[in-house]
């Protein structure tokens, strides 16, 4: 059975106010990869694991004019996917997992790509993170995508302690109506990036600053 998290009405309440906040901040906020389908989103994030999604879409305008379906990933030439990914790093790995992953979209799903989150997990390189990203996105799906930069933003708020992410994922959950959850993970995503960074954080220019306990505790730590 799942553990019920009790959430008092003052934590609510402070939650509440981060994301209208966050939602004022970053009025036009969506995923940033640009994907048509499916298939394209899951190639994507693959691709994406430490790496920018700016540079993910570039190197995917031309590898999907060669590579449209399961099938053309699933018997790419040796060495050619990988030579068409290398820019987005760790390309051995990737191309593995992306040829892997279209292999069983072919024999288990008709070569479509599936909503089911167990369906998903069973996929070469991909984790909570990716398959989250691929429901929310494309089935519509309310989750909570915990990337780097939402956990670390997650834990500066003081909205949770766990590290592991499906136990983040229930920490966040349990503070929003569940409609509001993939929207504030976006929020979040783009909050780390452009404030809340890992290495030298704008607390002063920040827009929650005053509901975080994370300056304080920065500024006790320099004393």
């Amino acid at each position: 059975m799942a553990k019920i998290i009790r959430i008092s009405r003052q934590e609510r309440e402070r939650a509440e106010a981060i994301f209208e906040r966050l939602q004022t901040a970053y009025p036009d906020v969506r995923c940033t990869l640009d994907y048509k389908s499916p298939l394209q989103l899951l190639i994507m994030t693959i691709l994406a694991a430490q790496c920018t999604d700016a540079r993910v879409n570039i190197v995917c305008k031309e590898l999907f004019k060669r590579y449209k379906t399961a099938q053309d990933f699933a018997d790419a030439a040796p060495g050619a996917l990988e030579k068409a990914i290398h820019a987005c790093g760790f390309f051995n790995q990737k191309a593995k997992s992306i040829r892997g992953s279209c292999a069983i979209l072919l024999a288990e799903h008709g070569g479509n790509v599936p909503e089911d989150m167990e369906a998903l997990l069973r996929l070469p390189g991909v984790g909570r993170k990716i398959a989250n990203a691929v429901r929310g996105e494309c089935f519509g799906k309310s989750v909570v995508i915990v990337d780097t930069h939402c956990k670390r933003v997650a834990h500066r708020l003081g909205f949770t302690r766990q590290t592991e992410p499906a136990r983040i994922e229930r920490d966040l959950m349990a503070l929003w109506r569940e409609e509001h959850w993939t929207l504030f993970s976006h929020f979040m995503v783009f909050h780390g990036r452009a404030v809340c960074r890992a290495r030298s954080p704008q607390c002063d220019g920040c827009v929650v600053a005053d509901l975080c306990p994370y300056p304080t505790r920065r500024k006790r730590a320099a004393k």
